[in-house]
């Protein structure tokens, strides 16, 4: 349970309440202090009571042009297959952010998604009424898409992007998806992939109604250059994330994937590069020798404190 104990316990560099926070999903952002983390967390927690009697009496709350009722929120234990996959794969059980089932306009294919606030850190979840009375609906699951945006929400602070899609897409049952699912990793990827297609129409369109002799194969070789741009993009990001994986093993065997996770964009690009375990260890150790936030992420993955490492010195 967040509370303004364990806030202040944390803003003193209490590894036992920033481990707790970090299990809740409120990692500690990258260059980050304590101070600001724990001006962050205070304004998260106002913002969550602000919300929470809005909807007691109001009974709606209105964020970024969505309005959310209190009779459409999502019963808790409907979050509980998500939390099992995001505590598997990351070690991570993230509870505190509230969901709404809701139908926004112009929804013919919306799942849903989260919104979230930096650096308020504040969220919620909107995922459509269908979800209400089925565990899946079209090409979405509902376990899925709250793992999923369970994972953006949680690596918010740490600032990253590019492997964003990477770790949210291993929440998926399918493998494909696991692979794939990441290929678009941000706005400009889509826009070229669906300009590209729709080009395609348009000019076979053209030349079909209105100019027969309207070369086509252009809008063709664009087509399959930027697909082939996005899975060259693809293969190289899985081929850096995977070397940094099997790194990560190497530190913290068996929990590699959780280690990952708490890393940014540039550190897991750091840690495809050593070519032997000892040199992946010593990388680790002067991280957490010099980042507070990396002491936090050795005790979440081998389960030891501070005072417990062997060889450290007893704490008095």
């Amino acid at each position: 349970m967040i509370n303004d104990d364990l806030i202040e316990r944390a803003r003193q560099g209490d590894l036992e309440a920033l481990v707790s926070l970090d299990a809740s999903g409120l990692l500690l952002g990258a260059d980050e202090s304590l101070e600001e983390y724990a001006t962050r967390l205070r304004c998260l927690l106002n913002n969550v009571e602000r919300m929470a009697g809005e909807l007691r009496n109001q009974h709606t709350y209105y964020i970024e042009g969505v309005t959310v009722r209190a009779d459409s929120r999502i019963p808790a234990e409907l979050f509980a297959e998500a939390h099992d996959d995001t505590e598997r794969l990351y070690r991570f059980r993230l509870d505190w952010v509230p969901g709404f089932f809701i139908n926004p306009r112009f929804s013919l294919l919306f799942g849903g998604c989260a919104f979230y606030l930096y650096p308020d850190f504040f969220a919620l979840f909107i995922i459509r009424r269908a979800f209400a009375t089925r565990s899946r609906w079209l090409i979405y699951s509902r376990r899925e898409l709250l793992a999923h945006e369970l994972c953006h929400v949680a690596r918010i602070g740490l600032g990253s992007h590019r492997y964003e899609e990477v770790f949210a897409y291993q929440t998926s049952t399918s493998a494909f998806r696991r692979l794939a699912g990441s290929i678009f990793r941000g706005q400009w990827e889509a826009l070229w992939f669906v300009g590209s297609t729709l080009g395609l129409l348009l000019a076979q369109l053209l030349q079909t109604l209105v100019l027969p002799w309207w070369p086509v194969w252009p809008f063709w070789a664009l087509v399959l250059g930027v697909a082939a741009w996005l899975v060259i993009g693809l293969a190289c990001l899985r081929r850096v994330w995977g070397r940094a994986l099997a790194h990560a093993e190497w530190v913290v065997p068996g929990q590699g994937l959780a280690m990952l996770f708490r890393c940014t964009d540039a550190e897991i690009d750091v840690l495809a590069g050593p070519a032997s375990p000892a040199e992946a260890r010593t990388w680790f150790d002067e991280r957490c020798q010099s980042e507070v936030r990396w002491r936090v992420t050795r005790a979440r993955c081998t389960g030891l404190t501070e005072s417990q490492r062997p060889g450290a010195e007893p704490v008095a």
